[in-house]
């Protein structure tokens, strides 16, 4: 097992949405399923962290809003992960989020 922690940065772009963050898990962990795969999921608030224990098989994250979904795949590994959400100004695509790792 390895820790993940995913940082929503505060922005005022989307800070009025609810937003929830979704970490993949064993079926028997599960809130919900998403195609076929299983996740938790987290009230994800302006400025927030979250941190969880994920296995260390590739492990899929989901931020999602009811006006956008951003995705982010965690390659298979040992190392402890931190992740940064944030919004990116494109009024035009809906202002996305995009998920990078913080190395």
């Amino acid at each position: 097992m390895r820790k993940l922690t995913v940082k929503r940065k505060w922005s005022i772009i989307e800070c009025a949405s609810k937003i929830s963050l979704f970490v993949q898990c064993s079926k028997d962990d599960a809130v919900c399923k998403h195609g076929e795969d299983y996740f938790q999921q987290f009230d994800f608030k302006n400025g927030k962290s979250i941190q969880v224990e994920i296995w260390n098989e590739e492990t899929k994250v989901l931020v999602v809003s009811s006006t956008m979904e951003a995705s982010y795949t965690i390659p298979a590994g040992e190392n402890d992960i931190n992740l940064i959400a944030a919004p990116k100004y494109a009024p035009m695509q809906g202002n996305p989020f995009i998920i990078t790792e913080v190395k």
